[in-house]
């Protein structure tokens, strides 16, 4: 077991051959106050053997003894205590060799003829040795604090108040594929968010400017493009006279765990569309047969105004509830933007009409000028599509349901009697029912994922786990109340936005009209073709059409300037719209393009160079306006 013996004070090791010098200097120290432990040698061995076997304070030495002189001894002390301040103490060191001993690493040198320079050259020699120790310690602290800041998985960013990257951690490396020397002095906003929308970022810097922190999700982009979610923790430093000094950003890789939280919310979503998916093929059975009913009494009758606006009301209905479908299923874009909340009540409303049972009845209350919010519109339709098939089960003999929006304003007193609220604007969107309701037991589980009071088969008690979840992921919280045999009444709060209201309501601009340009079609309905053609003629187009990639190439390669636009299915046969619109760009490099689809391409690019997109079944407006935008386009 190894013993460690603390020596008191300084530890001095003299370098004289002189008992009285010895002594005379041991005294001085003393009488001035410093607490040191003297050790004297006079040969050369004796000094190396000390200074290798013990650590040493200070040491002092004469310049003449009888085996060696003064500028041997600072050789090896600067050879074995290269740190060690080393004072020449003599009464026979002359100018010039004080000089060379000084250029050889000596500290200081005094002469013996004017010993009170002694204490002041010791003290100073000490304090330098504290200081560069503490410098050493403060370096080892700072090299251990990067190195624990490299390790962090977290990537650890610091910007400057104009937002210059001024610290990249080695984990903001390992994210985001830039290294330190790349990023810093670079443009956060820039480097990060590239052409990503811009303002979840500018509600961040609100935030850290007004209650200098912001805790929230942001989409960024790698050194590759490759789009990213992290959630940031932004904070503000300030200096000691309270001025903005630095942003501190520590973010977390979350793209992984978003994905699952997609994939989960996804296999849900078509939990609940199970429970629906009898009443669409119902009514979607509906809505198609006045088309193929009208359509054969339009060779017969007469009169075929009417027909022709039961044929439109109907298709268009049942063209949205596919979209409805196909929206719902697939989750479309988990970006968060404007949503008028206002519009999935309406649209949940017609839900309700159609699918539910009909001794259900439902009303729609929605104040008027109800406020925006920052959102996913498939998730936040998917919390109101839960607490609404709830309400349905909840009522099995019939009742009333009741879906009310409105704006709320929540001052901090109100706030803090709900968990995870803030003061602040919100919109308020309520779901009651007039069913069984919750028992006191059972009201601290329903939010328990599998929890479910619904019988084997009926459910899996997912719904209310999921909707309170993404409530929370918007910022907002949810509360219930509800009374056995009476109802239950689930309302959610998300933060308002006020940014993007709707308009004053103004008169829409009149259709475009062409002007000769020529319109190259190309689908493989053919009743899609003769439609488009018909409507675009009509508004002064020319037009050509085809019904796959390689017509389309043929009908070009003949008129070659014929066409200034082509609008072309994304869902050809044989031949790829991409491989046919690279194609149609060789024979006319100026040729425009739109794309059509039946669906967004759902966070997928769309071929290289198409100017537009438009979304099929489309009227004749969306049509034109379409064809006019990308041509007046530059």
């Amino acid at each position: 077991m190894l013993t460690v013996v603390q020596k008191p004070g300084v530890q001095v090791l003299h370098l004289e051959d002189n008992e009285n010098d010895r002594l005379l200097v041991e005294e001085m120290l003393r009488g001035d106050g410093l607490d040191c432990q003297c050790v004297a040698v006079e040969t050369k061995d004796d000094f190396e053997s000390e200074l290798k076997r013990n650590q040493y304070d200070l040491i002092i030495s004469d310049y003449t003894m009888p085996t060696f002189d003064g500028l041997s001894g600072l050789a090896v002390a600067r050879e074995l205590a290269p740190g060690t301040p080393f004072i020449f103490f003599s009464g026979t060191i002359g100018e010039d060799t004080a000089i060379e001993s000084l250029k050889r690493g000596a500290t200081d040198y005094i002469i013996k003829q004017r010993p009170h320079r002694l204490i002041t050259a010791v003290r100073q020699a000490l304090r330098g040795v504290a200081e560069r120790s503490q410098l050493r310690q403060t370096e080892q602290k700072i090299r251990e604090q990067a190195e624990f800041l490299n390790k962090a998985t977290d990537a650890i960013i610091v910007c400057d108040t104009e937002h210059r990257i001024i610290y990249w951690n080695q984990s903001a490396s390992r994210i985001y594929g830039w290294d330190d020397t790349d990023a810093e002095g670079e443009d956060l906003v820039e480097l990060l968010f590239q052409n990503q929308p811009l303002v979840p970022v500018h509600e961040m810097f609100q935030a850290v400017e007004t209650r200098d922190e912001w805790i929230g999700e942001l989409p960024q982009r790698t050194r590759e493009g490759r789009p990213i979610s992290v959630q940031c923790r932004a904070t503000l430093i300030r200096d000691e006279n309270g001025l903005p000094k630095s942003l501190l950003l520590i973010n977390t890789d979350i793209t992984e765990r978003k994905q699952l939280e997609e994939q989960f919310l996804r296999s849900q979503r078509l939990e609940s569309l199970g429970a629906l998916i009898s009443g669409i093929a119902h009514d979607l059975n509906n809505a198609l047969a006045p088309i193929l009913i009208g359509a054969d009494l339009l060779r017969k009758t007469p009169g075929k105004e009417s027909i022709l606006q039961t044929i439109e009301s109907s298709a268009r209905r049942g063209a949205d509830m596919v979209q409805q479908v196909l929206a719902f299923t697939r989750g479309a874009d988990s970006r968060k933007i404007s949503v008028q909340l206002e519009s999935l009540v309406k649209e949940m409303g017609k839900i309700i009409g159609d699918t539910f049972p009909k001794n259900i009845s439902h009303e729609i209350k929605i104040e008027k000028g109800v406020w925006p919010v920052q959102g996913v519109p498939t998730q936040l339709y998917q919390v109101l599509m839960n607490l609404c098939v709830n309400a349905r089960d909840a009522m099995p003999d019939g009742g009333s349901l009741t879906i009310e929006a409105r704006n709320v304003q929540l001052d901090a007193a109100t706030a803090a009697d709900y968990p995870d609220a803030k003061a602040g604007d919100y919109v308020s969107v309520s779901v009651a029912d007039t069913g069984t309701g919750i028992s006191p037991d059972q009201m601290g589980k329903i939010f328990h994922p599998f929890f479910t009071t619904k019988g084997p088969g009926k459910g899996t008690g997912l719904g209310l786990s999921t909707s309170i979840n993404i409530v929370k992921n918007h910022g907002g919280f949810m509360v219930v109340h509800s009374e056995v045999g009476k109802g239950t009444e689930f309302r959610f709060h998300l933060p308002a936005t006020r940014i993007g209201q709707p308009g004053t309501g103004a008169n829409p601009a009149p259709l475009p009209i062409g002007n000769g340009e020529g319109v190259l079609v190309i689908d493989n309905e053919a009743i899609v073709l003769v439609i488009a053609r018909t409507a675009l003629e009509n508004y002064g187009y020319r037009v050509m059409t085809a019904t796959n990639g390689m017509e389309a190439i043929t009908c070009l390669n003949e008129k070659r300037d014929a066409a200034n636009i082509a609008i072309i299915d994304l869902n050809l046969p044989h031949m790829s719209s991409a491989s046919t619109i690279r194609a149609l760009r060789k024979i006319n490099p100026e040729l425009r393009i739109i794309a059509a689809g039946e669906s967004e391409p759902n966070g997928k690019p769309l071929p290289a160079r198409v100017e537009g997109f438009i979304k099929k079944p489309f009227t004749v407006e969306k049509l034109l306006r379409n064809i006019h935008s990308v041509l007046t386009s530059k």
